[in-house]
């Protein structure tokens, strides 16, 4: 990727905006800049409200320079604003100035990022020795003095520690140390493993299944037989797991009489970042259901303002999103957009190509003995290694299929449809009369599906041991029940049969049970006393039903129950 970037410079980037709809966007950081990158490219006006003075959020101000250059920054933000797109800096949004940007705009998008550390309750953290983590970044990253000193103490296991650590390593002194301490283990750690090697790999000790209790400055006549500007004992206790917290992750608990001392002169409590907005009430700010939008009326939030302290990458995928959520509110559609459309997967010998390792490119790196320095760790790979490393793709976005080659049962059945656009209508029966209207678009994009054959599943959990996207497919895939006496002990799944050239798919969601019935191209579909035929092309030719009061029947399930046939046809042959 970085590879990519590099080399794509000379692209125009030529400014595309119809001002149409005006979109205000609070936060220049990755999220901020990915949702207004992508409104840009559909003709949206955009204009982003940056409290800081330069753009990118944690990204340009906390990610340590030996991560991620200057130049690589700005070279995203030219071509976002080549696109039109206008970045306001050092401006404060209150609650007037939210408002206004609410009613002067069609859209607003929140993406303030989590930028308050979380505060840590100990006795002592207000030390002169004890350094905010994301102040302490900041002024790294801008070459200010930070006041640490030679030995220091990191708090944490997240990215946030990590790049604390890294940092602090490469500022403590050729006879420094850095440890970092945390109360569950290395395999816990909210670290993306990447980073937790690298503080390894770089001679860091990270002391786990450690807490900090308190801390305490040290006496005078202690300090003055040591080079240290600060020196402070860090009482600390030794944890063990038992048991699981809340979230549902092994939970640490203290080990009695286990205290002792880590003696050192700066520590940094990185356990957490929080959301910092005083211009719209929180409550108001929580999203719908499967959406960005807030309770607040086209008002969408995303980024860490959404989710916490997380990744960039999650922050740039808000981000794109939250701008498709938007384009779509519009009105807008995506049938013109720059699609790039990839040739036609061989599915078998992509199976094949599945079953062979290939070997990632080693990464060019810097030498362990050259890492006291912020210059770039990992540099750009040559033009060979870039295309030897893309070849390697398995195009997980359009086969996964990982859930069908791990499942010891056979529980998952991999099928082909073909892509689907169908406009739906609906019924709508209001004050005597009865209506049949437009409705939604049903979209299908994947070409290939995966069937849960619920019958053959014990649940062992190894689908979610191995899904890269990290789902859990044994819950979240459609559940096919191969015996009618199974389905109807159930309260979800499917069911299917075929008699005398009609394919009849059953659905129970909760006290929901509805039946689709397919016979010469065309459809029946039952649903809550009420029988709607349907032509090959899923238009409703006519309908009965026993309802007497106001009602309004979609067929979206009855679109999806259509695609579900196909795969059980596929799956009983």
């Amino acid at each position: 990727k970085r590879f990519i970037a590099e080399n794509a410079k000379g692209k125009d980037y030529s400014q595309i905006v119809s001002k149409k709809f005006n979109v205000a966007i609070i936060g220049a950081g990755p999220s901020g800049l990915s949702c207004a990158y992508f409104l840009a490219q559909k003709g949206f006006s955009v204009n982003i409200y940056e409290s800081k003075p330069e753009p990118g959020g944690m990204v340009s101000g906390a990610i340590p320079a030996f991560r991620l250059t200057d130049e690589a920054m700005a070279l995203d933000i030219k071509r976002i604003e080549k696109l039109g797109v206008k970045i306001h800096y050092s401006y404060n949004i209150n609650k007037s100035v939210f408002e206004d940007l609410r009613h002067n705009n069609d859209f607003l998008y929140i993406a303030t990022g989590a930028q308050q550390s979380t505060e840590l309750l100990i006795d002592g953290i207000d030390a002169d020795g004890v350094l905010n983590p994301l102040l302490f970044l900041f002024d790294a990253k801008d070459g200010k003095p930070t006041g640490i000193g030679n030995h220091v103490a990191i708090l944490g296991g997240g990215n946030t520690a990590m790049d604390a650590a890294r940092t602090a390593y490469r500022l403590v002194g050729e006879n420094g140390k850095v440890t970092v301490i945390y109360r569950r283990t290395k395999k816990q750690m909210p670290a993306d493993i990447g980073e937790i090697k690298a503080v390894l790999e770089e001679g860091m000790e990270i002391m786990e299944l450690t807490s900090p209790l308190k801390i305490k400055k040290m006496p005078a006549t202690e300090v003055a037989n040591t080079n240290s500007h600060h020196a402070y004992s860090l009482t600390c206790i030794k944890m063990k797991l038992s048991g699981v917290d809340s979230s549902g992750r092994p939970k640490p608990v203290p080990v009695p009489g286990s205290e002792f001392i880590v003696h050192c002169d700066t520590i940094i409590p990185a356990i957490g970042q929080e959301l910092d907005i005083d211009f719209a009430p929180i409550e108001l700010l929580k999203v719908k259901s499967e959406s960005y939008e807030t309770q607040i009326p086209n008002v969408f939030i995303g980024g860490d303002a959404m989710r916490g302290a997380s990744t960039a990458i999650n922050a740039i995928s808000d981000g794109r999103k939250a701008a498709t959520e938007i384009i779509k509110k519009a009105g807008i559609g995506f049938q013109n957009g720059n699609i790039i459309k990839r040739p036609k997967t061989d599915f078998h010998q992509h199976i094949i190509n599945r079953s062979r390792r290939e070997y990632p490119v080693k990464p060019n790196e810097t030498s362990f003995s050259d890492r006291k320095n912020f210059k770039l760790v990992s540099t750009t790979l040559s033009r060979d290694e870039a295309i030897a490393e893309a070849s390697r793709c398995l195009l997980c976005d359009e086969v996964c299929n990982i859930c069908t080659t791990v499942c010891p049962n056979l529980a998952f059945h991999s099928y082909q449809v073909q892509p689907v656009k169908i406009p739906l209508q609906k019924i709508k029966y209001q004050n005597g009369k009865v209506q049949i209207e437009d409705d939604i678009i049903f979209e299908v994009n994947q070409e290939y599906q995966i069937l849960h054959i619920a019958d053959w599943c014990n649940e062992c959990g190894n689908c979610t041991t191995f899904c890269p996207t990290s789902g859990a497919p044994y819950k979240d895939k459609p559940h096919l029940y191969i015996s009618r006496e199974a389905f109807d002990r159930e309260k979800d799944g499917y069911f299917f049969e075929s008699e005398n050239g009609a394919q009849t798919i059953h659905h129970k969601k909760g006290q929901l049970h509805s039946v689709l019935t397919k016979s010469s191209n065309r459809y029946k579909f039952d649903i809550r006393g009420s029988q709607i035929a349907l032509d090959k092309h899923f238009r409703i030719v006519d309908y009965t039903t026993s309802e007497k009061d106001n009602f309004e029947i979609n067929l979206k399930e009855a679109a999806e129950m259509k695609i579900i046939m196909e795969g059980a046809v596929s799956f009983f042959g």
